[in-house]
């Protein structure tokens, strides 16, 4: 072997700019959370591991909010925690808001903190019936729930509440909160410290995040999407896109002491106007999606049955854009959405142990090629954590133990790599897209989403008016407002409108844009549009579910497209997003279920061929208590189930029968009945079971969870459960 393969973490640290500049409101406070789970977490672990070399991207505007909380500023929901009066206003937002958190890896780990949560769960509204005890230990229970447990496990401040567990006192809640400005204060230093020891590299991303292709011209959306509806008004302004990178590379020299050489386009979105104009600024490399690799080379990256590429070579290894000196690396997207996603499914010793295999074997299949490659796993480096057991601890110790030991592997930062081995091949041109599906539909093309575009142009053209109507305007009070408009183009505002990403919390983000934009206009002294008073989210439902209307009795034939026979069916389909994160792709497309007086249907139809993935239907009792325990425990029949799932319809990966399993009472699966009826083929799979067999007679009411399993990993789950 010439060279090892060489492995580049990219971990991109981003949150929304959540204050309002002109009143210091903070709305949300996820900054500050993040600070304290996650931010200095990810550090830490690495720290401990010298070998390892990894590349973290801070946003700018994700800076300047961490300074701020380490310097004492307070979110609505700190101040709500330190009042010592709560009026009904405030204990509903408790109740709403204060367990926002993974209910299964995190509430769950706490016993006292799980207790409040049934109690919220049966309470009904009724908030005479709780003492002032129940707040106060809601309070301190979320607060510190929200700091990474190494943190609180060598803490003794933290670890004695911990161990008193109840009944806390207001002096409790300041002190987890006085912790919490603390944490927030060592996240800067801690990477700064990492990136002079030359363990870490940092990188930068347009000052507010926003979407670059759009800035520079809202029509780069048709290069990948061209029958996408586009709003009334053209937004095109590429000063603006340079002005948020010029931005970025002052803040991140001030805070860091050195001007990065990388940039993180936020959401992998790139375009050539974007990649030119980042090189004109003098940075060396950017990184993208390997959707925007294959779609640049007019090229398919072939994966086998177990999503190992076939063949490596053109994803790992970067690239140089023609006319440019920038350089270009593509991330490996099912090796960056497996710890995205997937892992948090699986042991975290096991979860590891996949990653350096397939790493391994990537690096088997090029060891007689003489040329050094590189593979580049980018992701968030804050979302995902909470849905792993022990915050992600328990899989980063492994995975970076086993890179420590790998001698086949070594870690490197992205340049790193590049100072040793410039780009071998030149892109003549760069694909228009993100890292989710190669395009810009997360932002762009819907009605909301367009809506809020018209609004930002318009205002912005109100701005330009009123800047050459009075040339005179001081320059601190023009700098202001346009300010509020570089805070409005950031791309959080256009995800939260796209109809794939409704979790509830779409209508604050719709508060907060149009707040940035009516800011505009109260700088320069003139009224605000009523127009901007009249929320944008709601303007768009869109159906990704629904129930059975028939009773059906359809010929299992997976055919595409589908069958009339189906017509009466419910159907489910994925989110394609968790939270802030966004799957690059799903497995399932949609599924259809429903029933006739004798027997039970469903049918799969997938994004992907269907070869090699398992599915399971598991069934529980109507009240639904315990079906988050499936990930862990029913990852497939003979492990122990939870009790309150009765019955499991499972089609294996390597069998065409249907396998009807019962939870017995010793806590393990048993083998009912196999059944031929089944059709799969390609994309589609179709079943049937027999009500009778599984115990049902028409008017049961249960809870169904589908799950899509491949090599004994849930891979995904239809619906998402967990809270």
């Amino acid at each position: 072997m010439a060279y090892p393969l060489y492995v580049a973490f990219l971990w991109h640290m981003h949150q929304p700019y959540y204050k309002d500049s002109l009143t210091g409101r903070r709305r949300l406070p996820w900054v500050r959370l993040h600070a304290t789970k996650d931010y200095v977490h990810m550090a830490e672990v690495l720290r401990q591991y010298p070998a390892i070399r990894a590349t973290f991207n801070f946003v700018p505007s994700l800076l300047e909010q961490l300074q701020e909380y380490a310097e004492g500023a307070l979110d609505d929901w700190a101040l709500v925690s330190l009042k010592d009066d709560l009026t009904a206003d405030d204990k509903r937002f408790l109740l709403d808001s204060f367990f926002s958190i993974s209910w299964d890896r995190v509430i769950r780990r706490y016993p006292r903190y799980w207790r409040l949560l049934q109690v919220r769960q049966h309470l009904d509204g009724a908030l005479d019936l709780l003492s002032d005890t129940y707040w106060r230990d809601l309070i301190v229970w979320f607060n510190l729930a929200w700091i990474d447990p190494a943190i609180i496990a060598r803490d003794p401040d933290l670890q004695a509440l911990v161990e008193k567990g109840a009944g806390f006192s207001r002096e409790d809640i300041r002190l987890v909160l006085r912790k919490h400005q603390e944490l927030c204060g060592q996240v800067i230093p801690l990477y700064r410290a990492l990136a002079a020891q030359g363990q870490i590299e940092l990188t930068t991303s347009p000052y507010f995040h926003p979407i670059l292709p759009l800035l520079i011209d809202t029509r780069s959306a048709r290069v990948a999407s061209p029958r996408l509806t586009l709003p009334n008004l053209l937004f095109a302004h590429p000063e603006d896109a340079e002005e948020q990178i010029r931005l970025a590379l002052r803040l991140h020299e001030e805070v860091f002491g050195a001007p990065p050489q990388g940039l993180w386009p936020p959401e992998g979105a790139v375009s050539p106007e974007a990649a030119h104009l980042i090189a004109r600024r003098g940075l060396r490399w950017i990184a993208t999606d390997e959707g925007i690799l294959a779609r640049t080379l007019g090229i398919t990256l072939e994966r086998d049955g177990y999503e190992q590429l076939r063949d490596p070579r053109p994803l790992y290894q970067p690239y140089t854009l023609a006319g440019t000196n920038l350089a270009i690396v593509f991330r490996d997207r099912v090796l960056s959405d497996r710890i995205g996603f997937v892992y948090q499914h699986m042991d975290g010793a096991a979860a590891a142990d996949d990653l350096v295999g397939r790493l391994c074997y990537m690096a088997d299949l090029l060891k007689d090629d003489p040329q050094p490659y590189l593979v580049t796993i980018a992701l968030d480096g804050e979302n995902c954590w909470e849905h792993y057991a022990n915050n992600g601890n328990d899989f980063l110790h492994a995975l970076y133990r086993r890179l420590s030991a790998e001698r086949r592997l070594q870690t490197t930062t992205i340049s790193d790599y590049l100072r040793r081995f410039p780009p071998r091949a030149t892109l003549p041109s760069l694909f228009t897209g993100s890292w989710i599906f190669a395009n810009l539909e997360t932002w762009i093309g819907e009605p909301e989403q367009n809506r809020a575009w018209e609004l930002l142009a318009l205002t912005r053209g109100r701005l330009v008016a009123w800047q050459q109507q009075d040339p005179l305007v001081d320059v601190p009070t023009l700098a202001q407002a346009w300010r509020e408009i570089y805070i409005a183009e950031g791309s959080d505002w256009f995800w939260w409108y796209y109809s794939h990403n409704k979790f509830g919390q779409e209508h604050l983000f719709d508060a907060e844009f149009r707040a940035h934009l009516a800011n505009v206009y109260r700088i320069m002294g003139l009224p605000v549009p009523v127009w901007l008073t009249r929320p944008i989210a709601g303007a768009l439902v869109e159906v990704r579910a629904r129930p059975a209307t028939a009773y059906i009795s359809p010929r299992l034939v997976a055919e595409s497209p589908t069958p009339l026979d189906w017509t009466g069916a419910g159907y489910l389909e994925p989110e394609t997003a968790a939270g802030a994160m966004q799957r690059g792709r799903t497995i399932a497309s949609r599924l259809y279920y429903g029933h006739n007086p004798a027997t039970l249907f469903f049918r799969l139809e997938a994004a992907e061929d269907l070869a090699g993935y398992g599915v399971a239907l598991y069934l529980g009792r109507e009240d639904g208590h315990g079906l988050s325990q499936f990930r862990e425990r029913l990852a497939h029949p003979g492990l122990a189930p939870d009790c309150d799932f009765l019955w499991s319809v499972e089609v294996p990966a390597s069998a065409d029968r249907v396998n009807l399993w019962r939870a017995a009472e010793d806590q393990h699966w048993v083998l009912v009945e196999s059944l031929d009826s089944l059709a799969r083929k390609g994309t589609v799979l179709e079943a049937a079971a027999p009500l009778a067999a599984l115990g049902l007679k028409l008017g049961d009411t249960l809870n169904c969870v589908w799950v899509i399993v491949r090599e004994g990993v849930v891979q995904e789950t239809l619906p998402t459960v967990g809270h």
